[in-house]
């Protein structure tokens, strides 16, 4: 994918106009049910992604390949699919037994994406 770099931080901006977006109405209403779904989202989704946009546009070498590929594709739909799920945990805690075991094996390949990352940083990152 060309300009993996670029993706990362659209995306990482796309989930942190809904993380702030929660805010607000958490704000608002004065229901702070949701402030774990509120950081992660800032967290997982802004601050992590930025991270590896930057990461890969200051080492290029980092995105020969599909790697770099898989790497986005796999923390953008484990994000994107806990948060989901967390979502509907917070909201309604009775399904904590039933997706939170989901929302693990979800966040394994969140973490699978990171130590990818990780190979290809040390692997590729060289001035």
């Amino acid at each position: 994918m060309k300009n993996i770099d670029r993706m990362f931080v659209f995306t990482g901006l796309v989930f942190l106009l809904i993380g702030m977006s929660l805010g607000l109405k958490m704000s608002m209403t004065q229901n702070f049910a949701l402030h774990g779904l509120h950081a992660h989202l800032n967290l997982l989704g802004f601050v992590v992604m930025t991270l590896f946009g930057l990461c890969y546009r200051s080492w290029p070498k980092m995105q020969d390949g599909k790697l770099a590929t898989v790497h986005y594709l796999l923390h953008t739909v484990t994000v994107g699919a806990a948060m989901i799920m967390l979502y509907f945990v917070l909201s309604n805690m009775d399904l904590a037994p039933k997706l939170g075991p989901v929302m693990d094996m979800t966040l394994i390949g969140t973490l699978a994406g990171v130590i990818l990352f990780g190979y290809l940083f040390f692997t590729r990152a060289r001035d």
